[in-house]
């Protein structure tokens, strides 16, 4: 299901690509409600999710079941916003379990590229991910294929898989593109 969103709060209103800083981007501030969740259900799973946007934050959340599945991932196109970029900065609140950011560079393959949020969890903190050295896998499984090309990223977004039953939060302030 997309990701709901109610009336902003925040007194500023930036669009998707606004200057941060002269090597970052604010590629998403979550004031339009574009992101989408897929749950193992895709492969029989039980795990379930829900996204709701609310004063600008992106705030996900659910449980996850490991049998049948053991997954959930919340997910945004993005067209061109990541070009350059060599990381990504995200300002995030988490329960402290093992997120990964996920990224797609070419929609003709199911290759995604993983990289680890390495998050202590609890309070809002700032998180820097490369998009560099990511590791790929389809449907779960590594494969060998080009490295992630952020000057074709076609998607981006969270997924938590750490083979651990249970409830869920993460929540997005923003996040921004680095070079």
């Amino acid at each position: 299901a997309p990701a709901t969103t109610a009336p902003p709060s925040s007194t500023t209103s930036e669009s998707p690509t606004t200057t941060i800083s002269d090597r970052c981007v604010r590629v998403n501030d979550f004031e339009e409600p574009n992101w989408f969740i897929v749950n193992d259900g895709v492969m029989g799973g039980r795990s379930d999710a829900s996204g709701v946007i609310d004063s600008s934050r992106l705030k996900w959340s659910g449980t996850i079941v490991t049998v049948g599945g053991g997954f959930s991932s919340i997910r945004t196109l993005v067209d061109g916003s990541l070009t350059g970029a060599t990381e990504l900065e995200l300002r995030i609140r988490t329960d402290g379990r093992a997120y990964e950011l996920l990224a797609d560079d070419d929609p003709s393959t199911r290759v995604t590229h993983y990289n680890p949020i390495r998050a202590v969890g609890g309070d809002w903190e700032v998180v820097v991910v490369p998009l560099t050295g990511m590791e790929s896998r389809v449907f779960g499984n590594l494969v060998t294929s080009e490295p992630f090309d952020p000057d074709r990223a076609t998607q981006i977004g969270v997924i938590l898989a750490d083979g651990i039953d249970g409830e869920f939060t993460f929540e997005i302030d923003w996040i921004d593109a680095c070079a």
